[in-house]
């Protein structure tokens, strides 16, 4: 690996932006006599910057007014805020540059410490403004739905990183940043909770479609004459482990689309590959939006090839009289098809 590519790994940048903020903290600290305070908890209902004032000296205390005093405590807090902020935007750009993500949401998340932060500034542990505060929100009613729960993981530490900042703690929200954004970084690139190729059997005996999109609550339909569709066992998984990841590359890439993603496999077991291909594709243009050959899969045990495809069946299709001009049979073209949904697929993938 070469230096280009160290420096622009996401761990190398995110490590050297936290030493340089730890850097620029350390000196302020050291120059400026009261700025120490503001690195240590605040205690439940105490002033959120303790000893700014009386840290600073008599002399400094008549010169600064209580506004000028509020307002550059309170804009510490908030440019302490952003700072611990940043990497948390940015690591979440990374993490969901593939899948996609809205702009808006990018917006809430870098301006909602910020607001968290001069929420706590204005209520300084006055519980009766808490409150009235809290009553407030609930009449404005915020109804905004997070569609991914990752979304949701990063909005509470966007929360948190105010929170902390606001009550005077920058050293906690340095912690909370730096450590949300390395766990979060850590799980994207293990995978963690991810569907892989080599997907274990729960047992043995299954439908090729049940083996491509495992742990649907819909059952794959088999279509046609049932005796031509090889079952596949444990074993077999090494020799599907290809068809397994090239479709979950279509589903990956299909998961982009905003709408009409598509939502069943269709699997057509033929002798005849061709000409089964002009004899079903002509019948998907009829009851699917869109669908996609994804490819053809050959069993080592079975003359059969069994032609892969997604489709994005229309709303009002009857999945019934397609299954009837497919013509599955012993003696047909095609021998045999299956039928199985993909949703849950695409939702544990992406």
């Amino acid at each position: 690996m070469n230096l280009q590519a160290i420096l622009s790994s996401p761990v190398v940048r995110l490590m050297g932006y936290f030493l340089l903020l730890t850097t620029v903290i350390a000196f302020v600290a050291v120059t400026v006599p009261w700025f120490p305070d503001l690195l240590v908890p605040s205690a439940p209902g105490a002033d959120p910057f303790p000893g700014a004032s009386d840290a600073m000296g008599p002399s400094a205390a008549e010169i600064m007014t209580s506004v000028t005093r509020t307002a550059l405590l309170g804009f510490l807090a908030l440019l302490a805020a952003l700072a611990f902020t940043v990497p948390v935007v940015w690591i979440y750009t990374v993490i969901m540059r593939q899948e996609g993500y809205e702009r808006s949401f990018v917006r809430l998340l870098a301006s909602l410490p910020i607001v968290v932060a001069g929420v706590v500034q204005v209520v300084r542990g006055d519980l009766a403004l808490a409150f009235a505060l809290a009553g407030i929100v609930a009449a404005v009613r915020f109804r905004t739905t997070v569609k991914d729960l990752q979304d949701a993981v990063f909005a509470f530490a966007a929360i948190a990183v105010g929170l902390a900042t606001g009550t005077g703690n920058f050293t906690l929200a340095g912690a909370i940043s730096t450590v949300f954004c390395l766990l979060a970084y850590a799980l994207w690139r293990m995978n963690v909770g991810d569907v892989g190729p080599s997907l274990a059997l729960s047992h043995g005996g299954v439908a090729l479609a049940e083996a491509l999109v495992p742990g649907e609550s819909h059952k794959a339909v088999v279509i046609g004459n049932e005796d031509e569709v090889e079952p596949v066992h444990a074993e077999d998984l090494p020799e599907l482990a290809h068809y397994v990841e090239r479709l979950a590359d279509y589903v990956r890439g299909d998961a982009l689309r905003k709408k009409k993603k598509y939502n069943t496999l269709l699997l057509v077991y033929t002798e005849s590959p061709e000409e089964a291909g002009e004899f079903v594709e002509p019948i998907l243009d009829d009851h699917a939006r869109r669908w996609v050959l994804v490819d053809e899969i050959h069993r080592n045990g079975s003359g059969l090839v069994a032609l892969e495809y997604l489709l994005r069946l229309k709303k009002k299709v009857k999945v019934g009289k397609m299954i009837d001009h497919l013509a599955c049979g012993e003696d047909a073209l095609c021998r045999a098809a299956e039928l199985k949904p993909i949703k849950g697929l695409r939702r544990r993938l992406t």
